[in-house]
């Protein structure tokens, strides 16, 4: 379940009894963000919704500050390479990398966040997610 957004936290089914609140979310790495919330069966293509996001910022930044404008695009890249399978290993780094960056280098709220997302999707992909 993907909640806050589409640059909201994905939560796991371990974690669907978690109380629906700011202080409860924070400890396990999420945001309530507005409270939307989607849900999605298995066949859900982690990697996809992962490029979905980095796409998504790169579309929305507003470029006044390189980790979420270079950081971004450079995601929408290495999420290709991870969907394509090259050099999985090292991208995934590169990914976790790139999302600790613009979690504490970014201006505002868009880079800082879609590392809440994009991080959780890397955790997913290197446990066994993998691109359908």
């Amino acid at each position: 379940m993907q909640v806050g957004g589409p640059l909201g936290a994905y939560i796991p089914e371990a974690h669907f009894d978690t109380p629906m609140d700011y202080e409860s979310f924070t400890g396990i790495r999420a945001l309530v963000g507005h409270g939307g919330m989607v849900a999605f069966d298995d066949t859900v293509d982690m990697a996809q919704m992962a490029r979905f996001a980095m796409e998504f910022c790169a579309l929305e930044s507003c470029g006044k500050c390189t980790p979420c404008r270079i950081g971004s695009t450079r995601g929408v890249e290495v999420m290709d390479r991870i969907i394509q399978n090259k050099n999985r290993g090292a991208n995934l780094h590169l990914l976790r990398d790139l999302c600790d960056v613009m979690l504490n280098g970014s201006l505002c709220g868009l880079g800082g966040l879609i590392p809440f997302s994009g991080a959780q999707r890397t955790e997913a992909l290197s446990k066994g997610f993998r691109h359908r």
